[in-house]
């Protein structure tokens, strides 16, 4: 089990399999892009292009919401043309990046890594009725150089919300929150279930 140790040991009994992906900067946004279904080979690019256009299509929000880090988070999402991999500047980072991810592309993100769980929801989106149509994506931090994508199992609990949903979401988006099981961490997993999680390898460009 390559990666277990990367996540909060409380979540790992409701994992399904990890599944990692290509480690050239671009690995967060490739966990989104696996997520939501799109090419391997350049879903990052649509990724990082769907966000940019979020933070200026809706800058003053984004502005409230990232405070000092607005610049730095627009121009990490910026992906010029042909650019290839990504600097350490160019990284997805949380909590930074998650409302606006969840927001960008009306999911739910889940950040299962160690010492920073957290659940960031849509802040302006109506949400559908049938929780099965609500795409989670959940992801973990490797030593704060690698991003993995963890599926969860069906009903798992999510960790509790990000405080800063509650600031800014309007209320058309309130129901997002409802029907899920939002809880603190707790560390009562054991390290049986680490090795059992499957890993699935995507980590070729």
């Amino acid at each position: 089990m390559a990666y277990g140790h990367c996540l909060e040991h409380d979540w790992l009994p409701h994992v399904d399999v990890i599944i990692d992906v290509v480690s050239d900067g671009n690995c967060g946004y490739r966990c989104i892009a696996s997520g939501l279904g799109l090419a391997d080979v350049d879903g990052w690019r649509i990724v990082r292009r769907r966000m940019y256009d979020e933070i200026i299509g809706y800058e003053d929000l984004w502005r409230e919401v990232l405070g000092s880090s607005f610049e730095t988070v627009k121009n990490a999402v910026h992906c010029p043309e042909k650019q290839e991999g990504a600097s350490f500047k160019e990284w997805l980072t949380l909590p930074d990046m998650g409302l606006l991810v969840s927001t960008a592309f009306n999911v739910i993100l889940v950040n299962l890594s160690h010492g920073s769980a957290s659940t960031f929801l849509p802040l302006r989106s109506t949400p559908t009725s049938s929780l099965h149509n609500r795409l989670i994506i959940a992801m973990a931090n490797e030593r704060n150089i690698h991003w993995v994508m963890v599926q969860l199992r069906v009903n798992a609990p999510l960790p509790s919300l990000y405080p800063s949903w509650d600031r800014y979401v309007e209320d058309c988006a309130k129901g997002w929150r409802d029907g899920f099981i939002f809880r603190d961490i707790a560390p009562i997993a054991t390290a049986d279930h680490e090795a059992t999680i499957p890993v699935v390898d995507l980590d070729t460009p």
